[in-house]
């Protein structure tokens, strides 16, 4: 939570100093006219470099997802992300159940990767300059992938002994989106990707390496989606007339979301 707060302290903090007061004053023989503009010289720079920070803050540090941004036009540009997705990590910790305990031990692998391209048209009518600065909307589409390894040990009446599960999660989403881009002293960016609705295509599945009883396995697929439930915004409401607590299996279309902030440099 203080991580979260100090993101948005620093993206407020950036966006008040970007705007920034020009004053220009005109002398004729007679009378002395001061005009005042708001914002930056547009300086021509085509491309940007951008680190994604909203990641980070809801998946872990591991997350790292760089994007470019090219112009290409006055209002409009094209832009692409790239990089390594993970699912939060598990602390270790032991679960009692009347007839049974459930350790999770360290997993040991945790892996994944996010490309996203979108297409913006920066508004005439809202913005004073040229893209990509202002005011955007424009299509997009986006996968995501997560691969995340757990081992467990469990004793029940029917299984005592170790054992570890593969969990896949793979998110396609094609959606409309509608963001804002500060420019800061000319070459640094903040850019806001603010409401995203889309249709996602949600595809998970665990598999276990052991043979157990029904009611292990349900006990098991209940604790795995408790942990990713705990960890990952909305994943509860997506999944939440589907049998992956039964069986560890689900394919569903629903609404999607697309929020972002980026930090960026011109270039």
């Amino acid at each position: 939570m203080k991580l979260k707060i100090l993101y948005f302290s620093l993206i407020f903090s950036l966006v008040t100093f970007s705007q920034e007061t020009t004053t220009t004053t005109t002398t004729t023989s007679t009378t002395t006219t001061t005009v005042v503009t708001s914002g930056i010289n547009d300086s021509g720079f085509n491309n940007t470099i951008r680190l994604n920070i909203t990641n980070p803050m809801i998946f872990g540090t591991n997350n790292i997802i760089i994007g470019y941004e090219r112009v290409l036009s006055n209002n409009q540009t094209f832009s692409v992300d790239l990089g390594r997705n993970t699912l939060p990590n598990f602390r270790p910790r032991v679960f009692e159940y009347e007839d049974a305990s459930l350790e999770l031990k360290q997993g040991r692998k945790n892996n994944g990767f996010h490309i996203t391209a979108d297409y913006r048209f920066y508004l005439k009518s809202e913005n004073k300059y040229r893209a990509p600065r202002g005011m955007y909307v424009g299509p997009y589409y986006s996968f995501n992938s997560f691969n995340h390894h757990n081992n467990w040990y469990l004793n029940s009446n029917t299984f005592d002994g170790e054992l570890s599960n593969e969990l896949s999660l793979k998110i396609h989403t094609i959606g409309v989106q509608l963001g804002y881009q500060v420019v800061i002293a000319k070459r640094f960016a903040i850019d806001i990707v603010a409401v995203g609705p889309g249709v996602g295509n949600y595809n998970f599945k665990a598999t276990l390496n052991s043979d157990l009883s029904a009611s292990d396995e349900s006990l098991l697929y209940q604790q795995i989606n408790q942990l990713i439930e705990n960890k990952i915004p909305g994943y509860n409401v997506v999944f939440e007339n589907s049998n992956v607590k039964k069986d560890g299996i689900a394919k569903v279309n629903t609404l999607g979301y697309r929020f972002m902030i980026n930090l960026g440099y011109r270039f």
